[in-house]
């Protein structure tokens, strides 16, 4: 037992010590130049990723138990009902489909021609069977959005913002677009802290994967060059969604751990997924209001005076 204990560690070994060798001394990538660019290589990849992301456990509601649970998260940050609300990076749609369900006028944004379209095909077959729900699907820029000022009564965003060139200048643009006393919220996480124990749960989980189903998830859908090219590549710390919100003016932030979510979307994944799928899951939500009746400055926002 003990003679198989030590075959087995030193196998494991030989396989995660070079991989978390490298992620020590890891080579300087050359950046992409231009924000067109940038945005460009973001598009590609999420058509690339189009037809099969709702079967990927993180992006897809994989059960009824996590769409109420969703339902139960947007009934507390968004008691009122039949507001109008845009989904940022909205991809297929699956948040939107859960804001429209509960009532809301929803308004779906995404740099994914692909994305959008298979939003709109799901959104047909729902509409054969559910009907009657007040959403809209099109194409944008999520640090641009095409809408004027004061529009929406709450901008919502999931998983996008580690995706973004340029965070600040979103969650400005999202404050430019909601209405006053509405709100901003943010569900993101940190995906990677770069510890030594997530480096291994990621490497074990890969190698798991490739035993089981032959396919190799140890590289990043993004390229080298294009996590180089992004502020937050391996995902925001809540402090700094946080920071990003203060800055823009945003007031009352509160934030919100989703443990009972990360649980239940981890119920459902490949043992392998499970493994390696480890983060700091969290919603954010601000709040717009008058600065001028608030009398601050949005410049002078103190992300420190925020926290909890």
């Amino acid at each position: 037992m003990k003679f198989t204990s030590i075959v087995m560690f030193l196998v494991l070994w030989g396989l995660l010590y070079p991989g978390l060798l490298y992620a020590e001394n890891p080579q300087k990538e050359q950046v992409i130049e231009g924000q067109n660019k940038i945005k460009d290589e973001i598009s590609k990849r999420w058509d690339n990723s189009s037809a099969k992301y709702d079967s990927h456990h993180g992006h897809g509601v994989q059960s009824r138990e996590e769409a109420e649970a969703w339902r139960d998260l947007f009934a507390r940050l968004i008691p009122d009902k039949g507001l109008k609300i845009l989904d940022v990076g909205c991809g297929t749609g699956e948040m939107s489909f859960i804001l429209a369900e509960m009532g809301h006028e929803v308004y779906g944004l995404d740099i994914s021609q692909k994305m959008l379209a298979k939003a709109e095909e799901k959104a047909k077959k729902k509409a054969e069977t559910s009907g009657g729900l007040r959403l809209k699907f099109q194409w944008g820029d999520a640090e641009k959005p095409p809408f004027p000022d004061d529009f929406f009564d709450v901008v919502i965003c999931r998983h996008v913002l580690w995706t973004l060139p340029s965070p600040q200048k979103a969650i400005d643009s999202w404050r430019r677009i909601v209405k006053e006393n509405g709100k901003v919220i943010v569900i993101d996480a940190l995906w990677d802290d770069g510890s030594l124990e997530t480096r291994v749960r990621r490497k074990l989980g890969s190698w798991l994967r490739f035993i089981s189903e032959g396919k190799d998830s140890s590289k990043s859908h993004y390229s080298p060059a294009l996590q180089a090219s992004l502020p937050h590549a391996k995902g925001v710390p809540l402090e700094k969604a946080r920071a990003y919100m203060a800055r823009a003016g945003l007031q009352d932030i509160q934030n919100v751990k989703l443990d009972r979510l990360n649980d239940i979307q981890r119920k459902y994944m490949p043992f392998w997924n499970r493994i390696s799928y480890t983060c700091d899951y969290y919603a954010v939500c601000g709040q717009k209001r008058s600065l001028q009746k608030a009398g601050i400055k949005a410049e002078k926002a103190n992300p420190a005076s925020e926290r909890k």
